[in-house]
């Protein structure tokens, strides 16, 4: 019973092993470019994929009209200079009202709100 239990063990050990990896695939955050964005720097330049909405419909924001948002990490940021129409009807089937979108963002965050170089959906 004894040897049984042991090679039990050190089959689903091996299992584990096996199935975990070694750690260096593509998978390591680092390397990873297609990440979220998750913290604001303190310099407040932030470049890369966020998710941006309306703040008021969908991200529970104190706006009291419908206006363009992004989330970062937990935090709410209104979009200063790209309208929420600029890019599609907001109030559409696929509309930054009705759902939640992944788009690609470069600028900076100051007072919070995104002043955006870049604003792409993807």
């Amino acid at each position: 019973m004894k040897n049984i239990l042991t090679l039990f063990l050190l089959f689903f050990g091996v299992i584990s092993y096996i199935e975990a990896g070694c750690g260096s695939c593509a998978m390591d955050g680092a390397k990873n470019k297609s990440s979220f964005i998750e913290v604001v720097p303190s310099d407040g330049k932030v470049k890369g994929k966020t998710f941006a909405s309306c703040g008021m419909c969908n991200f529970d924001s104190d706006d009291r009209r419908c206006s363009l948002s992004v989330k970062i990490g937990k935090e709410v940021y209104s979009v200063a200079n790209v309208g929420i129409d600029d890019q599609l009807d907001s109030h559409a089937k696929d509309g930054f009202c009705n759902v939640v979108r992944v788009v690609d963002i470069n600028g900076k965050i100051k007072n919070n709100k995104l002043y955006a170089t870049t604003f792409n959906i993807k």
